[in-house]
């Protein structure tokens, strides 16, 4: 006992809301149990639980499965990419214009000293879309200016509310440290309290489980020579001995019965194997031909499954099942997935840097970061232009704003001005049409008397 209790103590000591009043991520790991069921929080804490397919399901293990792989890059490299820039409204009211000054400003760049900004996000991101819950601490300088941002672990960092006081725990290098909630910053998607994110492994444990048993149970039918097994059928009944001899797994201790001899032969790990029933006996084949089960069917399936989760186009995905192909109609696709599907992830990042990036005074000058998503909302050139020209005929848009969507250079100040055609006029001024002017009246009657 002495083992386990040292081995829960260190789990426990480890975990961000350990001792707290309010246990905020007891979502995670499901209902309290004991630590000598399997099912329980120790389990799970560790590893993960095992998922009905017998297969264990962690965020780590999720990994090793190639479409949620490919979800969590879908999603996290856009996110990783897009630039990004600290903006400030101009004084006359009309746009905003880039802070340079500001010691984040080369966060497109340069997140910390040691890692650029596409990694910090993309491991945030990451971490948001197998734990629920992305971290990262921002480190600041004597002013109180936010100077880089650092991962955190999300294994080991969580919310904590502890005599009203809410804040945040984490482990760094095996030594314990509270953040205030304004040095962190939290990305997460749905949550049932508000404080922790839900994990989508978690969430779809059996799904997951499902498709790995799935690709293990492949692996195995051609580790075995692409041969299936089958039975040795035997009218009569093993005795115990005859049983241990051809079982071969028997140990001491374990039952002898026929029934303990069977569970030993089946389950996934002895797939494809030889089973012994009874003695004297005859083989007989009784698996079906991966084609007849509709194994590769149920693969596809199971991929189609955990993008949903995701929230991904299984076009993204590299699968052509039941879906369109590369071609017409894939722009919009791909502008739906980035509206879709990145854009909350984007929106969220926006909502925590904006609140935490930024001092007191920062925010009062109106200072914020804009991720820049246009590249990848943006049509094909032919209706930009349309689109552009309609918006510069109504003095929607000055040229130096196309130049800059368009990431092209501007053509100075006299490019911020914006233009409207000659002829144009209101509908106000259609109906009653102002008086001429003073001058014009006199030019006229000059020109009658003449």
């Amino acid at each position: 006992m002495g083992y386990f209790s040292t081995l829960a103590q260190a789990i426990i000591g480890r975990h961000p809301n350990a001792g707290a009043d309010r246990d905020l991520s007891a979502v995670s790991f499901g209902p309290s149990d004991s630590i000598g069921n399997d099912s329980g929080w120790l389990a799970r804490a560790i590893d993960g639980r095992k998922s009905k397919s017998s297969i264990q399901v962690s965020e780590y293990i999720a990994l090793h499965l190639p479409v949620v792989w490919a979800c969590v890059n879908r999603i996290g490299n856009p996110v990783a990419r897009f630039p990004v820039k600290i903006m400030q409204p101009k004084a006359n009211g009309s746009g905003s214009v880039e802070v340079t000054q500001h010691p984040m400003s080369g966060i497109s760049l340069r997140m910390n000293e040691r890692m650029s900004s596409r990694n910090v996000r993309k491991t945030c991101q990451g971490h948001a879309l197998l734990w629920g819950n992305g971290y990262c601490e921002i480190q600041r300088n004597q002013a109180g200016e936010a100077i880089g941002l650092w991962p955190l672990m999300p294994w080991v960092t969580g919310p904590r509310i502890e005599g009203g006081d809410f804040f945040y725990r984490t482990t760094i290098e095996g030594r314990p440290y509270r953040l205030e909630p304004q040095d962190v910053v939290h990305i997460m998607d749905l949550s049932t309290d508000g404080y922790v994110g839900k994990s989508q492994i978690t969430m779809a444990r059996e799904a997951i489980g499902m498709a790995l048993a799935m690709e293990e149970f492949g692996a195995k039918f051609f580790a075995n020579d692409a041969k299936s097994g089958g039975f040795l059928l035997h009218p009569g009944r093993l005795s115990a001995q005859a049983q241990t001899n051809l079982g071969g797994h028997a140990k001491k201790g374990d039952r002898t019965d026929a029934g303990a001899s069977l569970e030993r032969q089946g389950g996934l790990d002895n797939a494809h194997r030889v089973k012994v029933l009874e003695e004297g006996m005859k083989f007989v084949q009784t698996t079906i031909p991966p084609e007849d089960s509709q194994f590769l069917g149920s693969r596809e399936f199971q991929t189609a499954e955990i993008a949903r989760i995701y929230d991904v186009p299984l076009i993204l995905l590299q699968s052509h099942q039941n879906t369109t192909t590369w071609g017409s109609g894939i722009e919009q696709l791909m502008i739906g997935f980035i509206r879709q599907t990145v854009a909350p992830w984007v929106g969220a990042w926006e909502q925590e840097l904006n609140y935490k990036l930024f001092t007191a005074s920062e925010r009062a000058q109106g200072l914020y970061v804009k991720f820049n998503m246009n590249e990848y909302l943006r049509g094909d050139s032919a209706a930009r232009a349309t689109f552009y020209r309609e918006l510069f005929q109504v003095a929607g848009i000055s040229p130096n704003k196309i130049l800059e969507l368009e990431d092209m250079d501007g053509i100075g100040p006299d490019g911020d001005e914006h233009f409207v055609p000659a002829n144009f006029t209101t509908l106000k001024r259609a109906v009653n049409p102002p008086p001429p002017p003073a001058g014009a009246a006199v030019t006229e009657q000059v020109r009658e008397n003449a």
